[in-house]
């Protein structure tokens, strides 16, 4: 199933502050807060319209989790059937 406007800008979001995050040991690395700060910020404005599940993720500061449920969403192949569902013959 595609992911809607507001899951692709916490999908986003997430993918920046894990690139970040995954830079730490590198030399002058970048300052994690302002990508919290978004992720924060995108919790408080769509946390009453995205998924349930991934509102608790947010909440919880669970951004691999976050960033896994929305990527599995995304890719699901019973979310995105490639050949149309057959009925059952009786």
């Amino acid at each position: 199933m595609p992911l809607s406007q507001n899951e692709n800008l916490i999908l986003q979001a997430l993918q920046d502050y894990l690139f970040a995050v995954s830079a730490q040991k590198h030399p002058n690395p970048p300052d994690l807060i302002p990508h919290c700060l978004r992720l924060e910020q995108l919790e408080s404005e769509l946390g009453s319209m995205i998924h349930p599940r991934l509102q608790h993720f947010l909440e919880s500061k669970s951004y691999r989790k976050a960033h896994d449920f929305l990527t599995a969403v995304s890719t699901s192949p019973l979310a995105n059937p490639k050949t149309p569902a057959q009925s059952c013959a009786r």
